[in-house]
């Protein structure tokens, strides 16, 4: 990545994870784009991701129909752009007595071909690529820069040396847009060497498990609201003890920790959008019920989140949708506004309030 002096773009990303980096590499076929983060690219929850891309199990919903029509065209993405994407399959295994039997009530929704192993589901598509070689195949210029708040100078947002005539706010669990209600989830991925049972794809129950490159890798989301939590060996160990549940793990040495926290919505579904002017939109009769007859959105300000567990995967939908609103106006089907009914008929008033003393 080249090192860019002051100058003006037409496009500039705040945060550097997944749904930053595909947004800005899809942008930049039209405009000018750089992405900023303090930490670079590709860091933090999206460094740590184990980036299993793996079927969701579950009743038919709107959300396991997104999750899984995501995982098949991301997959497909990141062949066409030459990331390595290890398709060995997944088994995806019950995780207790209760599991097994909502397992066979699932199997009628599946809409993969799968086979039933060891009480579980096997998928052929199930994959894994790696965020290094993510970051290497999609290029785009990127700014270490600290984001301190939005500015503006005249008809510009300015971060640091670089003029923007639009802005996407992609920053994850740090979004502090008051309606979206980003919560942080604690996810981890560890690296393994040393001997194991032989295992010719990949697993998923309480952790998610593979062996790629001669090392087992495993991985979870499973803490919320938890800031606190940092890497450290003894949750290392915790995933091994999960991992343990799936394959036989003899003699190992923890080669690699990494942990971040990925960003969720309060419905699980991410967000994209243009950024709504609650000022201009909020009134007494949304917080009491009614729906907005007008939307006030901030000029040029757009928001790309909660991208949650499965960002690899929902990050390349989303950074699509963000483009095609962008470009041709498309709304986005993910768009905020179902957050901040939510949000105004359970805060509203006291932000109404709040604003009139």
């Amino acid at each position: 990545m080249r090192r860019l002096v002051r100058y003006l773009v037409d496009f500039a990303i705040v945060g550097g994870g997944i749904a930053g980096l595909l947004s800005g590499y899809f942008l930049q076929k039209d405009y000018k784009v750089v992405i900023l983060d303090k930490r670079g690219l590709l860091k933090g929850a999206s460094g740590a991701a184990g980036a299993f891309l793996f079927p969701k199990v579950g009743k038919k919903s709107k959300y396991t129909d997104f999750i899984n029509s995501a995982i098949v065209k991301s997959i497909k993405f990141y062949e066409e752009v030459g990331v390595r994407v290890y398709k060995k399959g997944v088994l995806i295994l019950p995780r207790n007595k209760k599991d097994i039997e909502k397992f066979k009530e699932y199997e009628k929704f599946i809409t993969f071909s799968f086979e039933k192993r060891d009480g579980g589901f096997f998928f052929d598509l199930g994959s894994v690529i790696n965020p290094e070689d993510v970051k290497d195949k999609l290029r785009v210029d990127f700014v270490e820069a600290e984001f301190d708040g939005i500015k503006k100078e005249g008809d510009y947002f300015v971060i640091g040396d670089i003029k923007a005539r639009n802005l996407i706010l992609a920053r994850g669990y740090e979004e502090d847009i008051e309606y979206l209600k980003i919560r942080p989830i604690w996810g981890e991925r560890i690296e393994i060497s040393g001997k194991w049972d032989k295992i010719e794809h990949f697993y998923h129950k309480n952790c998610s498990v593979g062996e790629v490159n001669g090392r087992l890798k495993i991985g979870a989301t499973h803490k919320r609201d938890c800031l606190g939590c940092k890497e450290n060996k003894e949750e290392a160990m915790e995933l091994i003890k999960k991992a343990k549940e799936i394959i036989n793990i003899y003699d190992f040495k923890i080669e690699d920790i990494k942990g971040g926290f990925r960003a969720g919505s309060v419905d699980y579904f991410p967000i994209v959008d243009k950024v709504i002017n609650i000022d201009k939109t909020l009134t007494k009769a949304i917080v009491k019920g009614a729906l907005p007859r007008s939307v006030k959105y901030e000029d040029n300000l757009y928001v790309i989140n909660g991208m949650g567990g499965r960002g690899f995967s929902n990050a390349y939908v989303c950074a699509k949708m963000l483009y095609d609103y962008i470009k041709y106006n498309k709304k986005p089907s993910l768009n905020s506004l179902r957050l901040f009914i939510k949000w105004a008929r359970r805060d509203g008033e006291e932000y109404l309030n709040a604003k009139s003393s």
